[in-house]
């Protein structure tokens, strides 16, 4: 089988009365697409039989990756990321409440300009969406937030449909702490202090059916307490940058053959703000 182009991670969390189904759902999209591409299913300490329910598509473009504990949506994603071998890189949540045709529409972004990342947006004005008005609410309250925190040119980085290129991924991937809600926001604020800062936002079909993890009052704080633990992390201590120069010294060491320096204290993670 060739290399794919795309590579799409789908994280499940006890998701066996839908998972096949959208799967197949999101496999069908993508031949669309009229070239390669994998779908990297990764269940994040599911109780069920998810990864069999998964695993049952019989795709071979279809990979399920089981992890023995529940670390949270972002951690499921980095997990299916390490494993990715496509050009460009993204992720779908896997309840498919947004259409999988987004990942159709983003993957041609690429193919008209230099841009670094497509994510989905309700803000597009050529988006069809239907959720609770409360969820608006939240919706717009962090969007303000991140506009005043942070170097974006994103109108809405919480929709599960996203797709980078592979250069961007790599820089990001080893340096994120987030590994829940704000996850999403910690890549593309981390890649814009990289200079991946060319994103591009398409329109998404939402009908939000209530199938994923529940949003309330609790999710809300904690959301918006880890983006201001990124926040912190971005504007006062310069973290991403110091750790990106601390991963560059040791790969430097390593092929020279040298001793591995230890970390230096500014570029480990502080566990007062760093967020699980």
């Amino acid at each position: 089988m060739s290399a794919p182009d795309v590579s799409v991670v789908a994280p499940v969390y006890n998701g066996a009365g839908f998972i096949a189904n959208n799967v197949r759902a999101i496999v069908d999209a993508l031949e669309g697409l009229g070239r390669p591409f994998e779908v990297i299913v990764v269940c994040d300490g599911s109780t069920d039989d998810s990864a069999a329910r998964a695993a049952s598509v019989g795709d071979p473009r279809v990979r399920v990756i089981r992890s023995p504990s529940n670390e949270g949506k972002g951690a499921a994603i980095l997990r299916g990321v390490g494993e990715a071998r496509g050009r460009l890189i993204g992720w779908i949540d896997s309840d498919l409440d947004i259409d999988p045709g987004v990942l159709v529409d983003a993957a041609r972004r690429f193919d008209s300009g230099e841009i670094d990342a497509v994510v989905g947006s309700k803000r597009h004005p050529g988006s069809d969406v239907t959720y609770p008005w409360l969820r608006r609410v939240y919706s717009w309250g962090f969007q303000t937030m991140i506009r005043v925190f942070f170097r974006v040119n994103v109108r809405d980085t919480q929709v599960g449909a996203k797709l980078f290129r592979r250069e961007m991924i790599e820089t990001v991937a080893p340096l994120l702490l987030v590994k829940r809600y704000a996850f999403d926001v910690e890549v593309i604020a981390v890649g814009a202090e990289f200079g991946f800062d060319r994103v591009e936002e398409v329109p998404i079909r939402l009908d939000y059916q209530f199938t994923g993890t529940g949003i309330d009052w609790r999710a809300v704080r904690r959301m918006a307490q880890d983006t201001l633990a990124i926040a912190y992390r971005v504007h006062v201590r310069h973290w991403y940058v110091r750790r990106f120069a601390a991963l560059q010294r040791q790969r430097v060491d390593a092929a020279a053959g040298r001793p591995l320096e230890p970390t230096p204290p500014e570029a480990q993670a502080n566990p007062l703000v760093a967020t699980q």
